[in-house]
């Protein structure tokens, strides 16, 4: 497990593994928080399957440099033990990273992936990308 501190992390929920109430638990938690609308288009690899499973993109901005493993743990305690997998660093810039919320990042775009609407991210406790 990875000792290395960041502040800004990434991860996915799937609708059915959060608790309904989801975004108000996710709110409580009392840091910048931006998901993404339903990535229910995204086309699967997987051979007679044409979406993959249902999911969203979440970016956690932490107040303090931490470690990917005490996010999830946080996000574990708020929305339950199978709510959260795996939380990563986000590796490329938080804009990228934003971007890719609607699949309108370069790499996004470089896959021919579905674009989903601006309008559907939802920014908690103050979220604000151009910060």
């Amino acid at each position: 497990m990875s000792k290395e501190k960041a502040r800004y992390f990434t991860f996915l929920l799937y609708p059915e593994s959060i608790p309904s109430g989801w975004l108000d638990k996710l709110e409580l938690i009392g840091v910048p928080i931006a998901v993404s609308p339903l990535h229910d288009k995204d086309l699967s690899d997987v051979e007679g399957q044409k979406y993959k499973k249902a999911h969203y993109h979440v970016i956690y901005v932490s107040k303090n440099p931490v470690t990917a493993e005490s996010v999830r743990l946080k996000i574990k305690r708020s929305l339950g033990d199978k709510s959260v997998a795996m939380v990563q660093i986000v590796s490329t810039s938080m804009e990228n990273m934003y971007l890719y919320l609607t699949h309108e990042s370069k790499d996004a775009i470089a896959k021919n992936k579905h674009k989903y609407s601006k309008a559907d991210i939802r920014l908690l406790n103050n979220f604000d990308i151009d910060r």
